[in-house]
């Protein structure tokens, strides 16, 4: 598992408790290595999904630190993505804290 990988799996698991108190479900889904024969000579993304409601939020981390964050919300149709890049462990939570929050609004009712 990548160092990226290991990351997001270790901000998960101190998280996942405290988002699922607040109504938000989530998981983190391991990058599928990459194969030369099925010409994908880089490892997928590591993802998480965070749900909550009609509100989703993806996470996808590739090992060169780049990252997509998609949100969307199925009740208004509003949607919002971000393409940060992680330089470190320290930077996930800055770079997460904005869906989080999306995602946190529905299980406040907001």
């Amino acid at each position: 598992m990548s160092e990226i990988a290991q990351w997001l799996k270790a901000w998960h698991a101190t998280h996942e408790h405290g988002l699922r108190s607040r109504g938000i479900s989530s998981a983190v889904s391991r990058p599928v290595p990459g194969t030369q024969s099925r010409r994908r000579p880089k490892s997928t993304a590591v993802k998480l999904t965070l749900e909550s409601g009609e509100r989703t939020g993806l996470v996808s981390l590739w090992e060169s630190g780049a990252a997509s964050l998609l949100f969307i919300d199925t009740g208004t149709g509003h949607t919002w993505q971000d393409d940060p890049v992680l330089t470190s462990e320290h930077d996930l939570p800055r770079i997460l804290a904005p869906l989080v929050k999306r995602i946190e609004a529905a299980a406040d009712g907001t």
